[in-house]
């Protein structure tokens, strides 16, 4: 018999299990509600709950053999999750490849700049088997793109010094998996990633140089197949790692996976992944309008005096100097962008800071974390970057905010972000306040329906074909949109 500790916001209490059972079954007989909306069967991937010094695991795949602390997702998040269910895809499994083993694997990957996921399947049924996320180690070169590309003009050893450090931590949470299955390398059969195309010059070898240097050509933008033998990769030599599609050299393949899994009913409306390279697209109809601004790493904390990533001690959550949220339940280290967002927008509405972003001091939230005026001035920056960007797409498209139906926020922030503190600092825009829907890690969800049905390809094919990439680095209107939106307007 095992005892769980089940931790759900402040109410904390033990249970028993004899471990024959999933944690999901068990939760459920206990009364506690876990979102599973495939009943279980391992094929949506939502029954994330954190196991204390484990970390994330899928409550349906977790049979308890020891004694374990689990976290529940509190209710925010959880609604989170039920809204990504009703916007993404969910394809049955459909393929017709040789399998190399009966226990043969697939891994989508969301190679994201600052984090990387991975969804391991189990290939004939189609079930998930594990989802693992850690963060990019090739932040140590540089927090965004540009960085990481200078790193490669400027160290001869650059590209494979990346390369090689991005492969190697993937490699490692293989062998964790193939550890835990008992199994063989060779039973990795398929690799699927989705990212934006800097992250796939690097992880394939190519020179990136050409992404930061007008004309900004890429290598390639095409979907990119590889033999098992020709990747670094622990998998089977006969196998294939895929990099979806890319439009541009800012839009990458991480946009065109979140499009193609996106059911969106709406005819008009807006996707944007608020990171820092702001990719976002306008869909009208048939027609799809795609752009990049370079937003810079404010969201993700790395230029903030005070900022880190969405990790155990950051603030992610600020409704004033006594009432905010910490990552983790401990003493606040740092401030993530969900919580800076939140900060700012108090900032204005009380006054402490004019419409100009100016303040007259520091000002401290908790002892040794503080938003400077350097900080205020990174996210007027990349508010603006944002902002601008959708404004020229409604141009290019020619509508307005009212004639839009919908915003769907993609990645890690978008689904955090606190969004009426996110229309009061001018990143979104007032028209769409009751319109706007988190959708949550929608990259690495088409990275998946990819691997696991070989109908998701004609959706990927559809937004390759009806997509339109629009070069914000010349163009005047966007000069002029973003030195009108750098200001707060209160």
């Amino acid at each position: 018999m095992n005892k769980i500790l089940l931790r759900e916001g402040s109410r904390i209490c033990v249970i028993q299990t004899q471990g024959q059972q999933s944690l999901l079954d068990t939760l459920r007989k206990e009364g506690f509600f876990v979102y599973a909306p495939c009943g279980g069967k391992g094929r949506c991937g939502k029954c994330l709950v954190e196991i204390r010094g484990e970390g994330k695991v899928l409550a349906c795949n977790y049979y308890p053999d020891k004694d374990i602390e689990v976290i529940l997702p509190a209710k925010e998040e959880a609604q989170i999750l039920t809204t990504q269910t009703t916007f993404l895809e969910d394809l049955p499994p459909v393929h017709s490849r040789q399998l190399f083993h009966p226990d043969a694997y697939g891994v989508a990957i969301d190679l994201g700049t600052t984090t990387v996921v991975c969804y391991f399947v189990h290939l004939a049924s189609g079930r998930i088997l594990k989802i693992s996320s850690w963060m990019n180690p090739q932040k140590a070169y540089g927090a965004d793109v540009i960085s990481r590309i200078s790193f490669c003009q400027e160290n001869p050893d650059g590209l494979k010094m990346l390369q090689t450090v991005l492969t190697e931590s993937i490699n490692k949470e293989f062998e964790s998996f193939l550890s835990e299955m008992k199994a063989d390398r060779q039973q990795i059969q398929e690799i699927v990633v989705a990212g934006n195309t800097t992250m796939l010059h690097i992880l394939l070898g190519y020179d990136p140089e050409t992404l930061a240097l007008a004309p900004f050509t890429p290598a390639f933008t095409a979907q990119q197949v590889l033999g098992g033998a020709q990747t670094s990769f622990l998998m089977h030599s006969r196998g294939h790692l895929i990099t979806l599609p890319c439009l541009s050299a800012y839009v990458g393949a991480d946009i065109v996976a979140g499009l193609a899994v996106l059911r969106a009913p709406q005819q008009n409306y807006l996707f944007l992944d608020i990171g820092t390279n702001g990719e976002m697209a306008l869909v009208k109809g048939k027609e799809i309008f795609t752009c990049a601004t370079a937003a810079g790493p404010a969201f993700e904390g790395a230029s903030l005096s005070c900022g880190m990533p969405a990790l155990k001690g950051a603030i992610s959550s600020f409704e004033s100097p006594r009432n905010f949220i910490v990552l983790g339940e401990v003493e606040p280290s740092g401030i993530c962008g969900s919580g800076v967002i939140d900060v700012v927008a108090w900032l204005l509405r009380n006054n402490f800071m004019d419409e100009s972003g100016l303040i007259q001091q520091d000002f401290e939230i908790y002892p040794g974390v503080r938003i400077t005026q350097a900080d205020i001035r990174e996210i007027q920056l990349a508010k603006s970057a944002i902002y601008s960007g959708i404004k020229i797409l409604l141009k290019r498209a020619g509508l307005n905010f009212q004639d839009l139906d919908a915003l769907f926020l993609a990645g890690g922030l978008g689904n955090y972000i606190h969004i009426p503190s996110a229309i009061e600092i001018g990143l979104l825009p007032a028209e769409l306040r009751d319109k706007i829907f988190p959708v949550g890690n929608s990259a690495g969800i088409g990275a998946l329906q990819f691997l696991r049905s070989e109908m998701f390809a004609n959706k990927v094919n559809w937004v390759v074909q009806h997509s339109q990439y629009i070069e914000l680095s010349n163009d005047e209107d966007f000069v002029l949109e973003f030195a009108m939106n750098m200001d707060f307007l209160k």
